[in-house]
Parts: C-alpha cells; sequence; structure tokens
C-alpha cells in the first residue's frame, strides 16, 4: 500500500493488567518505505492517541472488541484487532506519536 505522507497504520493494540505500557502493532509508512513495527507507548501516550481517534471520528468499542487473556489471578492481557475492518483501516499521521516513539524500530 503506497501514501502520500508518512502514516501509521494501526494492527492491534495490546497491554497488560500490571503495566504501564501499551504495545502497538502496526505498519510504519515512511519516506515511501513501509516496515511493520511494534511501538510502546505509556498509557498517558494511549489515551491521547484514543482521544487523536476519537476526534477522527474513530471510536474503538474497547467494551465489545477488547479480547481478554487470562494469565493468573493478578494478570491479565487485552488484546484488540484492528484489522478485522478492512474497510475502514485506522491511519494516523506520523506526527501523533511522541518524538521519542518514533526512533523505535522493529
Amino acid at each position: 500500500m503506497k501514501t502520500i505522507f508518512d502514516s501509521i497504520l494501526l494492527n492491534r493494540i495490546q497491554f497488560e493488567s500490571s503495566s504501564t505500557e501499551v504495545q502497538l502493532d502496526c505498519c510504519i509508512y515512511e519516506n515511501g518505505n513501509a516496515f511493520e513495527s511494534q511501538i510502546f507507548v505509556s498509557m498517558s501516550a494511549f489515551n491521547q492517541l484514543m482521544c487523536e481517534l476519537s476526534v477522527r471520528g474513530i471510536d474503538l468499542d474497547m467494551d465489545e472488541n477488547l479480547d481478554t487473556i487470562v494469565i493468573s489471578d493478578s494478570e491479565v492481557i487485552y488484546s484488540m484487532d484492528l484489522t478485522a475492518n478492512t474497510d475502514k483501516p485506522i491511519f494516523l499521521p506520523y506526527y501523533c506519536l511522541p518524538e521519542q516513539n518514533k526512533l523505535l524500530r522493529a
């Protein structure tokens, strides 16, 4: 897929109940290249991303679409596959992520 501007295609959101970070599995389109990557953001940065999506008219129903995997009594992994609805891929402009996260590569 070719994009006009540098952007990020979100594929999966995953986080653990005991963690303060959220893992974003995505495809990054930058300078005409595309590569798969995992980006780790803080819960605060994730909240900002959710607000950015909401402003763009993309509301992720966390109650309905969030899968849970119970590891133990105190540990749960939450995951949401964003590729299920291929009619509406979730692209974010590259500038939406904090600068320190743009340097991470898989």
